[in-house]
C-alpha cells in the first residue's frame, strides 16, 4: 500500500503602484552669477534667470518649496546674502510673484511634460553698501506626490 499526504499552498501577491515622479531636466547646482555691479547701481541691475525644469507624466502633482541660508529681518521674500545689507529676492518666471524663501510650501496640480520652474534672481541694497564679494544660496526642494 502507498501513502500520499495532499497539502495546498496560497500564495497571495499585493502591492501598491505608483505614479513616476517628474524628473529634474535642469542642472542639480544652479547659480546666479551678477558679475560685477556698482555699489550705486545695485537696485537698479539686471536680473539674472534661473532655469528650473521638469519632465512630469500627466497629472502629476508636487510641492515646490525654497530655503534660503538665512532671510533678512524675518522677511518671507529677502535672502541674505555675506554683505550685511545686502539681500535678494527670488521671483517665479510663471507669474511674476515672489518666492517665499522661508522653505514654505507651493503646491502645483495637474502638470504633464515640460514643466517651468524658472526663477529670477534680483539683488538690492537695503543700506549702502560698499566694495567686496558677497555670496548667498537657497535650496529649492520637489516633492512628488
Amino acid at each position: 500500500t502507498s501513502s500520499y499526504a495532499d497539502d495546498t499552498v496560497t500564495i497571495n501577491v499585493s502591492g501598491t503602484l505608483t505614479r513616476a515622479p517628474c524628473s529634474l531636466t535642469s542642472s542639480k547646482t544652479l547659480t546666479a552669477n551678477f558679475g560685477s555691479i556698482r555699489t550705486d547701481q545695485i537696485n537698479t541691475a539686471s536680473a539674472v534667470d534661473i532655469p528650473v525644469t521638469l519632465n512630469c507624466p500627466a497629472n502629476s502633482s508636487l510641492n515646490v518649496s525654497i530655503k534660503a541660508s538665512g532671510v533678512y529681518q524675518s522677511s518671507t521674500t529677502y535672502a541674505s546674502t555675506t554683505k550685511a545689507n545686502l539681500v535678494y529676492t527670488l521671483t517665479w518666471k510663471s507669474d511674476g510673484t515672489a518666492a517665499n524663501v522661508t522653505g514654505t510650501k507651493r503646491n502645483l496640480t495637474n502638470q504633464s511634460g515640460a514643466v517651468n520652474l524658472g526663477l529670477t534672481a534680483k539683488l538690492y541694497a537695503i543700506t549702502a553698501q560698499t566694495e567686496g564679494t558677497f555670496t548667498g544660496s537657497s535650496v529649492i526642494t520637489l516633492e512628488y506626490l
